[in-house]
């Protein structure tokens, strides 16, 4: 989305034109009513060093304005005096109008005020019968090209300031997608699995209470494991890049995948694997492997139940390639938590995962009314 960049004058600039209009007005009229500074009458004369003073105070708010009042004031003089006004002090407030309508201003309004004055100027040097025009030129168009390096580097600087901002908003906002994903991951597999447990424990306790310390021991490994996973996650986020490692818990990979095949196994999953992968796998593909594995188990059971499902985790060369499918429920789950089932949370951040090491991740329904999650993650930054 591209934005127009404006500059607004300060008001400390506003009250330093206040101060610098004053200083020539006052210098102006004292030089013309002491009679140091005879170009004219003085009715005339006298205006026209006000009216010169007043461009140079509006200057930054109304740079045209400005130029076209010091242009139509010197024309003035130049008509109905004995010379053009020549003093320091009109010379000073044409090159500060002129110096503004090349910063203030876009190109065509600031060509439009340089014209003006730079007209005004010329005319004013043949009404006197002079031949300076090649220097008039080059003097006021040089001011006016320095208001428009102003204006450049000015533009560049907001640019760039702004640049940096977006800069720090974008990464904030990956930093939020990341701790998100991470809460999801950590929080929703393991809430799903400990959900699964309580209806078992307490259907046992129904029946039979000697066969609830099953799913109850399956609880509280989910839990601790739960609790693991944030302390770690919480720990990262806390840390010092120059922190120390050595106590923190690693961070999940493919040889926590047999754990993982276990608890959903325990949680009444009926699941088939097939897992060949290389020992030196990458960190970061080693935990976008175990974090999209465990969000498709997870997500057969939440959404499909304990039906038979595959688990392939194969390295096939290039790319690692982890496949979870399920078959068709026999029936809707009676129960099941809707942590994120209206929202999808856990497949983008499955997708989210898959992205960041150079992968792709395609999910959706089969013919047969089951479900089917395959990711692609390259082995060496990038899928053929």
């Amino acid at each position: 989305m591209s934005r127009t960049l404006s500059f607004r004058p300060l008001r400390g600039q506003s009250a330093a034109n206040l101060v610098l209009a004053l200083l020539l007005g006052v210098a102006s009229t004292g030089s013309i009513l002491t009679g140091e500074v005879v170009e004219g009458p003085v009715w005339l004369t006298l205006p026209v060093a006000l009216a010169c003073a007043a461009a140079v105070a509006m200057r930054t708010t109304w740079p045209i304005w400005a130029a076209a009042t010091v242009a139509l004031a010197g024309l003035a003089q130049a008509l109905g005096g004995t010379e053009s006004p020549g003093t320091l002090m009109a010379l000073v407030a044409t090159l500060l109008v002129v110096y503004s309508a090349g910063a203030e201003r876009e190109e065509g309004a600031a060509a439009v005020g340089l014209a003006l004055v730079l007209g005004s100027s010329l005319v004013q040097e043949w009404l006197d019968h002079g031949s300076d025009y090649a220097f008039i030129t080059i003097e006021i168009a040089g001011v006016w090209l320095l208001g428009r390096a102003a204006r450049s580097w000015r533009s560049r600087a907001t640019y760039a300031e702004q640049h940096q901002r977006d800069l720090a908003r974008l990464a904030v906002a990956e930093e939020r997608t990341r701790i998100a994903r991470d809460l999801h991951d950590v929080v929703a597999h393991s809430l799903s699995v400990i959900a699964v447990q309580a209806d078992a424990a307490e259907a046992a306790l129904q029946r039979d209470p000697t066969r609830a310390a099953e799913p109850l021991r399956a609880i509280r490994s989910s839990a601790r494991d739960a609790l693991t996973d944030m302390r770690q996650m919480l720990h990262l986020l806390r840390a010092e890049d120059t922190d120390a490692p050595a106590d923190r818990a690693p961070a999940r990979s493919v040889s926590d995948l047999t754990q993982l095949v276990d608890g959903m196994a325990e949680a009444g999953l009926q699941i088939q694997t097939e897992i060949r992968l290389p020992d030196d796998l990458p960190a970061g593909l080693g935990l976008a492997v175990y974090r999209i594995a465990q969000e498709g188990l997870t997500n057969v059971r939440r959404h499909a139940g304990p039906v038979r499902t595959r688990l392939v985790v194969v390295d096939q060369g290039h790319q690692v390639r982890v496949e979870i499918s399920n078959e068709a429920p026999a029936t809707v789950p009676a129960r099941a938590v809707d942590t994120d089932s209206s929202t999808g949370h856990g497949l983008i951040g499955a997708r989210e995962r898959a992205l960041a090491v150079g992968g792709t991740l395609q999910a959706g329904t089969t013919e047969s009314g089951g479900f089917t999650l395959v990711a692609h993650l390259p082995l060496n930054g990038s899928v053929s």
